[in-house]
């Protein structure tokens, strides 16, 4: 059941409040949080979002996350929640929900892919919040320090790489009337499978004969877009054109089979393709000439 977001002061009294210390009326990060956004020269009634171009919708981050998110989007269906993910520095890298009064909710305070979501810009809010303490983070109702978030909720989690770098955040936001506190355990379920499936991708580079293939006759390969394909695409793409199914890529490369098909999926718009038989047609002959077969490579001494 839905739970009312906790009683703060009011939003008109944000300047004051984050002046001096509320015991028992407010959360010390939240605290903390406001005190942060008054230093960076924001007020509670201004409410403008930054926008960028330079956002990496493409990247080892946002593939890995895709169908986590497709997963948990269907497993949200009907609550009213919006799943979104940042990079580093708090801009929205995507986003996903199966209703659309739910990405309406979400265009109104632009909450989507390109705007920059950092404390310094926006104030408290629960993705800038976890992406500067660089852990959860939870902002329900008025605890937001802009006026025009007050009637939203969201739960946010890091992502980082095993050296525990920061690699970006994936959020839960709501409207504050459908806040539950399930939405951090399940943002932070989330990111476990996101961490996993790029820690199995970093493991997978190295495995077997698969190597990336870095030669001069990559700069010439006569597939338009193979070039532009990622290591771990063009082994994917390897794997199905020999024939295996996605259960065998991902058993191949140590990916579930989501995975596999997710980056099928980036493989066919890259290339311009629609199915696995216009990949083997189309790289059929790239094999032929470029990849050498096992029987054509050097037999070593006995």
């Amino acid at each position: 059941m839905p739970q009312q977001p906790p009683q703060v002061p009011e939003q008109s009294d944000r300047m004051a409040a984050a002046s001096r210390d509320l015991p028992g009326r407010l959360r010390q990060d939240i605290l903390s949080s406001w005190k942060r956004s008054l230093l960076a020269g924001l007020t509670p009634e201004r409410f403008e979002v930054p926008h960028a171009t330079d956002v990496d919708e493409d990247g080892l981050l946002a593939w890995t996350a895709a169908p986590v998110m497709a997963r948990l989007a269907e497993d949200l269906e009907g609550t009213g929640i919006g799943i979104l993910l940042a990079d580093s520095r708090g801009h929205i890298i995507s986003r996903r929900s199966g209703e659309h009064h739910v990405l309406r909710l979400l265009d109104k305070i632009e909450l989507a892919p390109g705007s920059l979501y950092d404390e310094d810009h926006i104030g408290t809010n629960a993705i800038g919040t976890a992406v500067f303490q660089a852990r959860p983070s939870v902002v329900a109702g008025p605890e937001h320090f802009a006026d025009a978030l007050g009637k939203m909720a969201c739960a946010a989690s890091p992502v980082t790489d095993a050296d525990g770098q920061l690699l970006g955040v994936l959020d839960l936001t709501c409207a504050a009337r459908d806040f539950n506190p399930l939405m951090l355990p399940l943002a932070k379920q989330a990111v476990a499978q996101i961490t996993a499936q790029l820690a199995e991708g970093r493991l997978a580079i190295p495995q077997g004969s698969l190597a990336p293939r870095t030669g001069p006759e990559d700069a010439m390969l006569p597939v338009p877009g193979w070039a532009d394909l990622t290591d771990t695409q063009r082994m994917v793409a390897e794997l199905v054109i020999d024939g295996l199914t996605n259960r065998g890529v991902g058993a191949q490369l140590f990916l579930s089979p989501h995975t596999v098909d997710f980056h099928l999926r980036q493989i066919y718009r890259k290339l311009g393709i629609r199915s696995r038989v216009e990949l083997a047609r189309l790289a059929g002959p790239l094999r032929a000439k470029v990849l050498p077969r096992p029987a054509a490579l050097p037999i070593a001494a006995q």
